[in-house]
């Protein structure tokens, strides 16, 4: 459905058996109230809402509200990733597998291997450029 769909969204919303989650529909702050009796959960990408503190804004509201929350991936390397990590204990959901559908990535920090998520042993995000475009 378009993301702008709401009356669509509505019908769905009321006969899914399945958790629906607003994607494309909820990008920023102001979007969360919009979302709310429309999809049972947001999908917050870091790079569109503005960073980690907007994105814990987020996602307290979306708690507020009875929703779900997840993370998503737009193919960031693994300095986005790195950010997500630190978001961990508050979301439902997560998907942080930009850094593996890179040919190259361009930085060091959370790395997943098998599945399995390795922190970085440095602080703040622990990222650390390894090279630049």
């Amino acid at each position: 459905m378009p993301a702008a769909d709401w009356e669509g969204m509505k019908k769905v919303f009321g006969q899914s058996a399945l958790p629906l989650i607003a994607d494309e529909s909820c990008i920023v702050e102001q979007d969360v109230a919009r979302c709310h009796g429309y999809f049972h959960g947001i999908n917050i990408k870091l790079t569109k809402c503005g960073g980690i503190t907007p994105a814990r804004r987020m996602i307290l509201e979306a708690k507020q509200r009875g929703m779900k929350v997840m993370t998503g991936s737009m193919n960031e390397s693994t300095v986005g990733t790195s950010a997500v990590a630190h978001l961990l204990p508050y979301l439902d959901f997560v998907d942080m597998d930009g850094p593996l559908l890179l040919a190259e990535d361009i930085a060091t920090g959370v790395r997943i291997d098998n599945g399995v998520i390795h922190y970085a042993d440095r602080n703040g995000t622990g990222a650390v450029l390894t090279r630049t475009r």
